[in-house]
């Protein structure tokens, strides 16, 4: 039977434990980001989509399952980052590295914010998103993904995971990688540009453009708490850096065209759904360039850097 543990030595864990008795650093990259997140709160719930379902009803079938695609997508795409944040905030508490900590915690709950957001336009407009499941598994097939397994299928979850029993600095770095400047930093760039364009000719659905407006501004912070976590990663374990370029290349291999679209067929199927394969190869090599520079900074650099030098230049320009 395990002894009892005294009174004071369960008190004095608990002091020792708590960081915020000995202070908080506000000078932080993820405490101003934390402070940003606050200042810039919106509830999915105060979105008005009732011009949506007017203009739903009014458009062609081809535009309806244009958007509903994409929508569907983005979807999915929010509800797999909330499930799979998880380790990464759980790591950063283990670690004892609470603003970091705090500011995840409210990463979390953006990504989960994204999903009703999405799910609520998806109900307003009388759609059921599961109808387009067929279809979304012939469209992989016109990509050229055939059966293979998603990202969010596997390597996302995959990755984040492990950090539960992984806590290394190659792990850590292989979390952000993948989530951050790949799903955030590439994929969701990608689609927030096919929206842009998308919202440009149809002139319609002003509620769920609104939505993605708003869920772009929380992603220019999460790809910033990345970038910023990546390189004080590498600045401080500089010989990963080959490994980072081996690993950024396996996983972008099935972006900007890597599933062999030097075919002028698939490319011209890609082009014909959307996808600008140049667009997203000058993503690619601009996340890894994002990255590169902490080769020559220390940490104490990387930590004094503005919260504006972690984000991508795609999403400058959200308010």
């Amino acid at each position: 039977m395990t002894e009892p543990v005294a009174a004071g030595q369960i008190q004095e864990t608990q002091i020792s434990r708590y960081r915020s008795t000995r202070g908080l650093d506000y000078d932080s990259v993820p405490w101003k980001l934390w402070e940003k997140s606050k200042k810039l709160f919106w509830d999915p719930a105060d979105l008005d989509f009732t011009q949506d379902a007017t203009d739903w009803q009014a458009m062609p079938d081809d535009e309806r399952l244009l958007v509903a695609l994409s929508a569907r997508g983005f979807m999915v795409g929010e509800e797999a980052v909330t499930l799979d944040i998880v380790p990464l905030l759980r790591c950063m508490s283990d670690l004892g590295r609470l603003e970091d900590t705090m500011y995840l915690s409210m990463f979390a709950m953006e990504e989960a914010k994204h999903t009703d957001m999405f799910r609520r336009w998806f109900d307003a407009v009388g759609l059921d998103p599961s109808s387009l499941d067929d279809i979304v598994r012939a469209r992989q097939a016109a990509l050229g993904q055939g059966d293979r397994p998603g990202l969010f299928d596997g390597a996302l979850t995959r990755v984040m995971r492990r950090l539960d029993t992984d806590r290394s600095p190659r792990a850590i770095l292989d979390a952000t990688l993948i989530y951050n400047q790949l799903v955030e930093g590439v994929a969701a760039i990608a689609g927030y540009r096919r929206w842009e364009l998308t919202f440009r000719r149809l002139g319609k659905l002003p509620g769920l453009q609104a939505g993605i407006k708003l869920t772009q501004r929380d992603e220019r912070r999460h790809i910033a708490y990345g970038t910023y976590l990546g390189r004080q990663i590498i600045a401080a374990n500089p010989e990963l850096w080959e490994w980072v370029e081996q690993r950024w290349a396996r996983l972008t291999a099935g972006f900007g065209g890597g599933y062999g679209a030097a075919e002028p067929e698939l490319r011209d199927r890609r082009a014909a759904l959307g996808f600008d394969d140049e667009y997203e190869q000058g993503l690619i090599r601009r996340r890894l360039e994002a990255l590169a520079v902490a080769r020559t900074m220390n940490i104490a650099e990387v930590n004094a850097s503005a919260v504006e030098t972690f984000e991508p230049e795609e999403l400058q320009h959200v308010v």
